[in-house]
């Protein structure tokens, strides 16, 4: 996920959370670089805006979570993007003047996921 501070990041993963039946409080992992959080699935919250380079992204044992069985959320993902797999899906926010958000999905080589996204947006009109 990436966005300046205060785009909604943290907000964006409490709504996974609760999607996954996660009861505990979540929040920003900025000085614990990563929290794990069990529901109907894993939720690994990962906040690397403190870290200096890639290799301190894979030092801390990411691999195992990323392409373990849970989800895994990144924070300030870009700072990581040559660690992480080609169909890692990229959500991007935009905070406006008006307080609202734009949301950028990319990475639509997930197909499965595009399909869910497709099915929720018609379930809206």
């Amino acid at each position: 996920m990436q966005g300046t501070l205060a785009a909604g990041k943290t907000t964006i993963t409490k709504g996974i959370a609760k999607a996954l039946k996660i009861e505990e409080d979540i929040t920003s992992p900025t000085f614990t670089l990563i929290s794990e959080y069990e529901g109907s699935l894993p939720l690994y919250h990962m906040d690397v805006y403190r870290l200096d380079s890639t290799e301190d992204f894979i030092n801390l044992g990411t691999e195992d979570l990323i392409y373990g069985k849970g989800i895994s959320i990144i924070e300030w993902s870009e700072k990581v993007m040559d660690a992480l797999p080609k169909n890692t899906i990229v959500l991007k926010l935009e905070a406006q003047s008006d307080n609202s958000r734009i949301i950028t999905i990319s990475n639509f080589e997930n197909k499965d996921f595009l399909e869910k996204v497709k099915k929720y947006e018609s379930s809206c009109n």
